[in-house]
């Protein structure tokens, strides 16, 4: 039920084959405290019934609009949200997660009470299969931060963690931006919303739940899903780069590089099954080290379209699978 009223917050909710958890989200939407919001979904080709569901509830809910597209990945589903949004500010939900009633209403509140450009809660990791939910809570205390304050903490992912989810952002920090077509989209991106974000308020509120499927664990160990990981830390670094910014924030991107490290160790040793040698754990290893040597360089020279085509991990031995970048 789509009503041509300007909404204050935007929800922008990617869809793609989510149907056992579908309604719980969304009802966990339609039940929102705050009411003045629009709800703009975006089916990714499903091959389930959650077109259906997603129909279902355009006449159950207000503002509530149903784009469907043809499978390209969630990073293009929420590009084609934010091109449709008109409220003055956005929040991203994923489509097998859900809300407390009032998510809405406190982080706007606590946007207009301190005028912050992005306002966080705290989250819970809801393990599905063990019916189990932990509270994650932020190393930083409630309060209001600067835009560097979090930078440092956002660069090594420690303190502030890479989610789009759990966040309400004031609709002009995505002027002028698009979530490149990998996997890990959000982290990329990240930092350059943080940069034009002058206020960040933490609140101590936990009022998000992160469902984490088996499926999605194992879909996180995959060779390709880990060379996205590999795109996204090189994006960061070339924002570094394009803002001049690397010197002010080395030590925080040395500690993200020593992370990436460890995970292509771990992930390495993890798909040793998938390998058809033993030869190519070994010429990843180099590859990753190599990379990683070249980002913490004073003279990092690779352009986006050279990171799209990065492909540090392979699973079997090829020539020049790994291209540096010009020095």
């Amino acid at each position: 039920m789509f009503k041509q009223t300007k909404p204050i917050i935007s929800i922008i909710l990617p869809v793609h084959n989510t149907s056992p958890y579908l309604e719980e989200c969304l009802n966990s939407i339609h039940n929102q405290s705050f009411k003045n919001y629009e709800l703009i979904c975006i089916d990714d080709g499903s091959s389930d019934n959650s077109y259906e569901i997603l129909k279902k509830y355009e006449d159950i809910i207000t503002n509530c609009k149903v784009i469907y597209q043809c499978n390209q990945g969630v990073a293009s589903a929420r590009n084609t949200g934010l091109k449709n949004v008109s409220g003055d500010y956005i929040v991203f939900i994923d489509s097998d997660d859900y809300i407390e009633y009032n998510y809405l209403e406190r982080l706007y509140n606590e946007s207009c009470n301190t005028d912050a450009d992005v306002v966080i809660c705290n989250f819970y990791r809801y393990y599905d299969n063990a019916n189990l939910k932990l509270p994650v809570i932020y190393k930083k205390s409630s309060g209001l931060y600067s835009s560097h304050d979090i930078l440092k903490s956002l660069i090594p992912d420690n303190l502030i963690h890479s989610y789009l989810w759990n966040k309400l952002w004031k609709k002009d920090l995505f002027d002028n931006l698009e979530f490149p077509d990998i996997k890990y989209e959000d982290i990329s991106v990240m930092c350059d919303l943080f940069y034009k974000a002058k206020k960040i308020s933490i609140i101590s509120d936990t009022l998000y739940y992160y469902r984490i499927r088996k499926t999605s664990i194992v879909r996180n160990y995959s060779i390709s899903t880990q060379n996205d990981y590999v795109k996204a830390y090189g994006i960061i670094r070339l924002f570094l780069k394009d803002k001049n910014l690397y010197d002010n924030y080395k030590f925080s991107f040395r500690l993200l590089s020593i992370k990436v490290y460890l995970v292509m160790f771990f992930i390495n040793i993890f798909l040793i099954s998938e390998y058809k040698s033993l030869k190519i754990i070994f010429e990843n290893f180099a590859s990753c080290h190599k990379f990683i040597s070249s980002a913490n360089s004073s003279n990092y020279n690779y352009t986006f379209d050279q990171l799209m085509n990065l492909e540090v991990l392979q699973s079997s031995l090829k020539n020049n699978a790994y291209k540096k970048g010009t020095e």
